[in-house]
């Protein structure tokens, strides 16, 4: 059996004022990786360690860290832990290990699970909900899945089996914040290094000044995206107050890990947290996740979306939601094509598919338009022909800069030697980065003397 070890990191409580209530922010971190009966997996472990360190770093008061639990381990381990997040403030759960989907639900492995077979999963294995479940008294709960991993005991299952699938699956859950390391059915890289790029990123993001909780996924998927090269797609499942909630109000942030580096926060504007509300709203679709995004910003830039979705929702069962269509898109405030006057041609000219959204564009004389079409960030609806890129111009071998009309920013772009783009949007608050994948070249002569030019300069 392997041996399990504990590390119990409390911070020391401050005395406050008389009558002031001190917030309680908890953390279980659990990382298995010598697996008794399976695939050892050399990061979990190293993970948990890291995250840990991030969490206490973030400012939570208490911190467990249980590696390599057996099944009575991890049962304890939980029951024990729903003491600590039953009145807590911010209550998390971070997994990293095996983790598959089985009979319609999700199951994190513990080291000595044998699985001879499927219908030995709720004998062996740890249900998500029991997971969850621990979580239930704290007021914002977290639970983070770096477990999306292929099923290491399938062969020995009975061929065909349509209980078990690719990774784990997309769960539901009112009032909880749910980032997978990858979207539901795929599976995540265990990382080539000391950790995977996933909990590399979540480190970092995790102590990090400013960032709200509602943000947190998000940040971590584009950093992951932008590490694996679009190959591997954080997924978010968010069900929690639109009101920001900051688990680091201010300072600088501290550096988790000097491997991996991801770009600095920034303070939220009005502009910002007004778009982060309605983002909570949008997806609670609830009569009172509108009345309470129109009690914050009352004169907001979605305040009559909000009125229109609570009309919309009036007469419906009683907590005030519904499955109708939401009012929250917005189209056509792009400029068409035609309506963009075209400059001289460049290199890059082609279509090209964007790393994160896996949508193509077509650069093409200064310009850039959409092929396919995509809602970006939530609200907007970016319809084919409408341009993404205005004033695309060469500024240097290899160099290139244009205005990104989406995200109302500069866009610095430097080809690579594989032969794709990797762009750099100068966003406030958060940087954007992602990669252009090179699918056709209008002229591929030009770009085969722009990749030597590269070359000759190093």
């Amino acid at each position: 059996m392997a041996i399990r070890y504990w590390l119990e990191i409390c911070a020391i409580l401050l005395l406050v004022a008389p009558g002031a209530l001190e917030a309680k922010k908890v953390a279980l971190i659990i990382g298995n990786s010598n697996y008794d009966n399976t695939t050892t997996l050399p990061n979990p472990v190293n993970d948990a360690m890291l995250i840990a360190t991030s969490a206490d770093e973030a400012g939570f008061d208490d911190v467990t860290m249980a590696l390599d639990l057996t099944t009575g381990d991890f049962q304890k381990t939980l029951r024990e832990f729903r003491k600590k997040a039953d009145g807590a403030d911010v209550a998390m759960i971070y997994y990293a290990g095996h983790g598959i989907e089985g009979q319609g639900k999700n199951w994190l492995i513990p080291v000595n699970a044998e699985l001879n077979a499927s219908l030995d999963l709720p004998y062996e294995a740890m249900e998500l909900d029991r997971v969850m479940e621990s979580l239930s008294g704290a007021q914002i709960r977290m639970v983070v899945l770096d477990a999306c991993r292929n099923n290491p005991f399938a062969r020995s299952w009975k061929s065909g089996t349509r209980a078990v699938s690719r990774g784990l699956a997309g769960i539901e859950a009112d009032d909880v914040l749910v980032i997978y390391a990858a979207a539901p059915g795929q599976t995540a890289m265990d990382g080539d290094g000391d950790h995977s790029p996933f909990a590399a990123s979540f480190a970092n993001r995790l102590p990090q000044a400013g960032l709200p909780v509602q943000l947190l996924g998000g940040m971590v998927r584009d950093d992951v995206l932008s590490e694996t090269g679009g190959t591997q797609r954080p997924f978010v499942s968010a069900s929690i107050t639109g009101t920001p909630v900051y688990l680091v109000e201010g300072g600088d942030r501290l550096a988790v890990s000097n491997q991996n580096q991801f770009p600095e926060a920034a303070a939220l504007n009005e502009t910002d947290l007004d778009a982060l509300a309605w983002q909570g709203a949008l997806g609670s679709n609830s009569m009172r996740s509108f009345r309470l995004y129109l009690d914050q910003f009352p004169a907001g830039q979605f305040a009559e979306l909000a009125s229109d979705n609570i009309a919309m929702l009036a007469g419906t069962d009683s907590d005030g939601s519904a499955d109708k269509p939401i009012a929250g898109l917005i189209d056509g405030f792009l400029p068409m094509k035609a309506d963009v006057k075209e400059s001289k041609s460049s290199p890059i000219d082609g279509i090209w598919k964007i790393s994160t959204i896996q949508k193509r564009i077509k650069i093409e004389k200064g310009r850039a338009y959409a092929i396919d079409g995509w809602t970006q960030a939530f609200i907007l609806r970016i319809l084919p022909d409408m341009v993404v890129f205005k004033n695309v111009e060469r500024i240097g071998n290899g160099q290139y800069q244009a205005d990104d009309l989406p995200l109302l920013a500069k866009a610095v772009m430097t080809l690579k030697p594989d032969g794709n783009i990797s762009v750099h949007v100068k966003t406030s608050p958060f940087p954007t980065s992602y990669t252009l994948i090179r699918e056709t070249l209008d002229d591929a002569e030009a770009m085969t003397t722009e990749q030597d030019l590269l070359t000759v300069e190093k």
